[in-house]
Parts: structure tokens; sequence; C-alpha cells
């Protein structure tokens, strides 16, 4: 049995997402450059540099996306591919309750121990690394103003 099945021509949900994603990566740019600013001539780097650099690359690939969409078959979504769109839902859902920072977190500590099955020195050795990474360039040299979420701003008061 072949992974895709046969696509009518004409325009549809394979076209439909590179439209989404580029209009993030233009709201990414946008607020990168307008609302945190992009270079300071003294301190380099500022919050929205990350934000930019990362909404121009979606935007070339949703671009690409969209062009090579029309040659592409409509695939088949087996039940197991919908996991990693849960986590995202689940971050989504946790940034508003916890903040991004710790539902980002317990995501990968989920997803490494139950989902990859790695054992929990590995699991959090790459948990404290990837910390480190987001909290020492993002939150302390970039100053990145990632959302709290309710309990957090409790706590913080």
């Amino acid at each position: 049995m072949s992974e895709y099945s046969s696509r009518k021509k004409g325009f549809g949900g394979n076209q439909i997402m590179p439209i989404i994603f580029a209009a993030v990566a233009a709201l990414f740019v946008w607020m990168g450059l307008k609302k945190y600013g992009f270079w300071h001539p003294a301190k380099g780097p500022l919050p929205g540099f990350y934000p930019t650099i990362i909404g121009a690359g979606l935007f070339v690939m949703s671009v690409l996306g969209f062009i090579f969409s029309f040659k592409d078959k409509k695939p088949i979504f087996p039940r197991e591919n919908w996991w990693a769109v849960i986590g995202g839902l689940s971050i989504i859902v946790g940034t508003f309750i916890i903040g991004l920072i710790p539902s980002v977190g317990i995501y990968v500590i989920v997803w490494l121990r139950w989902f990859e099955g790695c054992s929990w020195k590995v699991t959090l050795i790459t948990f404290a690394v990837i910390m480190a990474i987001v909290i020492g360039c993002f939150v302390l040299w970039l100053q990145v103003p990632f959302p709290r979420g309710v309990m957090l701003e409790l706590i913080l008061k």
C-alpha cells in the first residue's frame, strides 16, 4: 500500500499551510524589527534579533513550500504523527498557566523519557543543557521577554 493517495489538482491543505506559515513568519519579522528591535550599535543584538532571523528563514521556506506544494500528493496521517501536535498544543496551554520556559522544560522531560525512551540520566543532562542555553542566551543575554503564565506571575509578585 502506498504512503500517499492520489490527489486532485488544485488548491488545498498543502497550499494553505505554507500561506499560514508565511503569515506567522511575517508577524515574527515585523515584531522583531518594530517592537523589540534588531540591533544596537553599542550593545549588539537586541531581543528581536533571533525572531527576525527565524521569521525571515521561515518566510523563505514557506514560499518554497507553497511553490513545490502543487507537485505533492495528499499524505496519509498515521495516529502516532499527532503526538508532536498534541505536545505543541500542550506547550501553548502550559504557557498560559505556568509560563513558556517551564512548559518547554516539562515537554523536553516528558518527550525524552516516555516517547523516546531515554534513561533518566540522559533526560536530565539534556534538560539541563537545553535550559542553560535558553536561560543563558535568550533570558540573560538577549533579554527576550518570555511569557510567564498566571501561576508564575502569582509566585513572582
